[in-house]
């Protein structure tokens, strides 16, 4: 018997390394894909920059398409990725735990591209335009390219993590953990949160706090909403 737990074991383990294998792989041949057509994409990503940017060092440029190649590269290779996870996985759950994982894996995806999208076509540019406007008198703006990846890619980032709160609103709804009701009544302790959330998330300045914490608290709002139709609907199966 414990030879078998133990032939089993490693038969998972081999499994499992040949599914990070495979998504590594994937990672790899998307981002020098990616990499070959940093041009193009180093022209999109820069586009809302509204400026010139500088490469303060030889290898400035390189580095910043490199990231922007890799963050490609990432996008590009996610639903492989989920895909090999979800070949790992699946043999273990029943069917009705394969619906579940299911369906909160395609609302993580679809919850974060709408982050991302929202971030990038409706936040991004008069955030920039925002910090622009500081830049008066005396001070000059000078990016680096650098700076500006690091900074793009962390706010989209951002966005997509930030559009998974309805989400794990709900699951904690589901699971009895909240309710609506508790939610409800502690509101002004939620926005302390969202704001103490904002800060830890966004560098330490209160301008990409406030950006931030402003689409969270909406996103807390309409959870709130999405857990009291998912709380009748609950309390109608039971009936």
């Amino acid at each position: 018997m414990k030879e078998a737990k133990k032939a089993s074991f490693w038969e998972h383990l081999e499994e499992l390394r040949r599914r990070i294998f495979i998504m590594l792989v994937v990672l790899v041949l998307t981002t020098v894909v990616a990499f070959a057509f940093s041009e193009p994409i180093m022209r999109l990503a820069t586009s809302p920059a509204g400026g010139t940017l500088l490469a303060l060092s030889p290898a400035e440029a390189v580095t910043a398409s490199l990231k922007m190649s890799l963050l490609a590269g990432v996008i590009a290779s996610t639903p492989v990725v989920f895909i090999q996870i979800w070949a790992f996985i699946a043999p273990g759950l029943y069917r009705n735990e394969k619906r579940g994982f299911l369906t909160v894996v395609l609302s993580c995806l679809l919850l974060f591209a709408a982050g991302a999208a929202f971030g990038w076509f409706v936040m991004l540019e008069p955030t920039l335009m925002l910090f622009r406007s500081f830049e008066t008198g005396a001070i000059h703006g000078s990016w680096s390219i650098s700076g500006y990846t690091s900074f793009l890619g962390t706010f989209i980032l951002l966005f997509g993590v930030a559009f998974q709160l309805p989400l794990a609103i709900m699951i904690l709804t589901r699971l009895g953990i909240v309710s609506p009701k508790t939610l409800g009544k502690f509101r002004r302790h939620a926005i302390v949160a969202i704001l103490i959330i904002a800060a830890i998330l966004t560098p330490p300045d209160p301008v990409t706090q406030i950006i931030l914490a402003v689409p969270l608290y909406i996103l807390f709002e309409l959870s709130l909403l999405l857990a009291r139709l998912v709380g009748r609907k609950a309390e109608k199966t039971r009936d």
